[in-house]
């Protein structure tokens, strides 16, 4: 048919928020956690109620994300707390990175205990052993645990372990770091005048010392399909330890480990099982499951509006500067200049007011 060109052209533009909840919900599955708390929650208030739906919060994912190094650790936790709430209970995996801290653990417990089944935090170092072990005593179906780039006792894994039996996935990478090179420094540098012997320790000790975090996981958790221990100090006796005590793995990732010497003999124990990354093995062995979040990743490293202010600046003061190291008569005093954080109207509400959600949804409800 054809077109006259006097008629009027049909209306293109929709009403997006008229949409039903149930076609919004669908679409803002599409979204991360941190897309639907920062963007489509604060549109109008269909949109609102769509992402309060909670079965968009059975998987929290707050990692690999710029937002994450870019918000202060309270706007942060409020915002995990939001999508705690809106999950209604039913959330069932929970991941974060840096800014988790032992009072959101405590939240988590009060609100998910019932269905959280796999808790992974990266280099969340404001989180104490003593916490991650409480939530995992209080939610009986915790099936995955992460701790990575945060160091944790031997005694957390035998806790963990004997509350948690059928924990199935124990994640905690580490970035490789050799002790005995740093004793052998603190020797090098200890006072020849003192008059102590020099004790050299028996290598039964040293090899158990190395081994503790191996002993105690082998020792505790016999039901684990998939461990991560890279970067670790264990040694082929703490392998041999956790492959007698974990019958059932399937994938284990060892990178990074460089106390273990890999032989045929280790290689053949290591046989059995599906997936297994050594020290010094390449390519990655070809595994999902083993992706390893990195701890700085997804940080933007671009250049921001405050770098190139402070350029800006920089430029301005060279300018202003004469060759005998003095100012001209027309010399500014450029530090004075307001950055352009502290040129935002204090009276426009922002994201990065943690009770921003609250506020924008209580006016949402009316």
């Amino acid at each position: 048919m054809e077109v006259d060109p006097g008629d009027p052209l049909p209306d293109t533009n929709r009403d997006w928020s008229k949409l039903p909840v149930d076609a919004l919900s669908a679409v803002f599955m599409k979204l991360g956690t941190v897309e639907i708390l920062m963007g489509a929650s604060f549109v109008c208030h269909s949109w609102l109620a769509a992402s309060k739906s909670p079965e968009l919060w059975r998987f929290v994912d707050m990692t690999r994300h710029k937002v994450i190094f870019s918000k202060g650790t309270d706007i942060l936790c409020a915002m995990a707390k939001a999508a705690i709430d809106r999950s209604d209970g039913r959330m069932e995996s929970f991941w974060a990175q840096k800014f988790v801290t032992c009072e959101l653990l405590d939240y988590i417990v009060s609100r998910a205990s019932s269905t959280l089944k796999s808790v992974r935090l990266i280099a969340c170092t404001f989180v104490w052993g003593q916490s991650l072990a409480t939530l995992a005593a209080r939610c009986p179906l915790l099936e995955e645990i992460e701790c990575s780039h945060h160091k944790m006792s031997a005694d957390f894994f035998k806790y963990v372990g004997i509350v948690r039996p059928q924990l199935k996935r124990l994640r905690v990478h580490m970035p490789y770091f050799d002790y005995d090179a740093m004793e052998d420094e603190m020797k090098e540098h200890h006072d020849e005048d003192e008059d102590d012997d020099e004790y050299e320790e028996p290598f039964e000790q040293w090899e158990a010392r190395r081994n503790v975090d191996a002993f105690a996981i082998a020792e505790n958790m016999h039901e684990l399909r998939l461990l991560q221990i890279s970067g670790n100090n264990l040694t082929n006796k703490g392998v041999y330890a956790i492959l007698d005590g974990c019958p059932h793995l399937e994938c284990l990732d060892l990178s990074d480990c460089y106390k273990i010497h890999v032989d045929d003999q280790l290689r053949a124990r290591c046989a059995k099982i599906k997936h297994v990354w050594l020290p010094g093995q390449w390519p990655h062995v070809n595994c999902p499951d083993l992706r390893v979040i990195g701890e700085n990743e997804g940080e933007d490293d671009g250049i921001t509006l405050h770098d190139l202010w402070e350029a800006e600046v920089e430029t301005l003061r060279a300018e202003a500067k004469m060759e005998d190291g003095s100012y001209g008569d027309f010399y500014e005093d450029y530090s004075a200049l307001s950055s352009p954080e502290s040129c935002v109207d204090s009276k426009d509400v922002y994201c990065d007011d943690p009770k921003v959600y609250t506020m924008y949804h209580d006016y949402y409800s009316l």
